[in-house]
């Protein structure tokens, strides 16, 4: 698949969800919240259209699927732009999606096991779901946040995808889980046990990475280097607000985390910046990496005290769900 996108966006399609994962950042009031729709598939298709750019929309929530009318607004911003989509995969919509979306436009689907949570539901159907996908060919990554519940069982729960040809990448925990930081909480063996899946899960998925034009952006493959810090890109160039932004549901753009708006898509009053600027906030690292420049050369690992500087809206707005 080649890419033709000039831009990419992190779109909080929502932050309603079904799941109540311990380690998710959004609050619970959010997480429970009524879902707002701002425009129909048509008028968000023609707002993208309308900046005169082709877009790779990473689509994720709370839990982009429950979204009304969700496959019919992944129908029509196909038509001219790409997607990728972060989802607990629990939503019967996503059969829909499987079944009328064309795969060639959606460059990963980033289905998230949680397990903690699924095994309150289906974990079978997941695997049925998971195995659908992959027989229609979309780009489908399953990982696991690794919690140290879920580290204990990892190689049973591993064994069992595997026994349907599948396989779980390992993601490692950022922020405050049960009273302790990560990744500093991890331990040996655990780190041992992350760095060997991630090691595995790059030899698993190498058809599926060699059928991308590029790496996913949420690149999970490369989650070994967040076991020794999360790095600290202040300071860094970075191309977010002219060919990266984090848009809100209800159509407010930003250049990430930073608070700097730079209009609404939906609004038609979208002015990106013209060059890189230097980082002076924290977003997520996987956008992070992909748009400093040079990518990973600055950026230093955060000390342990893990201190940041945050805007208010960007704290408000800011997830670890991706």
């Amino acid at each position: 698949m080649r890419l033709g996108y000039e831009i990419e966006a992190d779109w909080v399609l929502l932050r309603t969800c079904n799941f109540r994962c311990g380690y998710c950042a959004i609050l619970p009031e959010d997480l429970g919240g009524k879902i707002s729709v701002y425009a129909s598939p048509r008028e968000w298709l023609e707002a993208f259209n309308a900046t005169g750019k082709s877009w790779l929309l990473h689509i994720t929530g709370g839990e982009p699927s429950i979204y009304p009318d969700f496959v019919e607004l992944c129908e029509h911003l196909t038509r001219n732009h790409y997607l990728s989509i972060n989802t607990n995969f629990s939503n019967p919509s996503l059969d829909n999606l499987c079944e009328n979306v064309d795969a060639a436009r959606v460059h990963f689907i980033n289905a998230a096991l949680h397990y903690e949570e699924r095994v309150k539901t289906s974990v079978d159907m997941f695997v049925r779901r998971a195995l659908k996908f992959n027989e229609r060919n979309f780009n489908l990554l399953i990982s696991s946040v690794m919690t140290p519940a879920v580290a204990r069982i990892f190689g049973e729960l591993q064994a069992a995808f595997e026994a349907h040809g599948l396989f779980v990448i390992p993601k490692v925990m950022r922020g405050w889980y049960a009273g302790k930081l990560y990744p500093d909480s991890y331990t040996r063996s655990e780190k041992t046990l992350i760095r060997g899946h991630v090691d595995r899960a790059r030899q698993r998925y190498a058809a599926v990475l060699a059928r991308m034009a590029e790496p996913p952006t949420i690149n999970m493959f490369r989650d070994e280097r967040f076991l020794r810090g999360i790095p600290d890109y202040r300071g860094s160039l970075c191309a977010s607000g002219s060919k990266f932004v984090e848009i809100e549901p209800n159509g407010d753009v930003f250049r990430c985390g930073s608070g700097q708006m730079l209009g609404n898509v939906l609004k038609k009053s979208i002015r990106l910046l013209s060059h890189a600027q230097r980082c002076d906030t924290s977003y997520c690292p996987y956008f992070c990496e992909k748009y400093t420049s040079p990518p990973f050369a600055i950026a230093q690992a955060r000390p342990k005290s893990h201190s940041r500087t945050y805007s208010i809206a960007g704290l408000v707005r800011r997830t670890i769900s991706k």
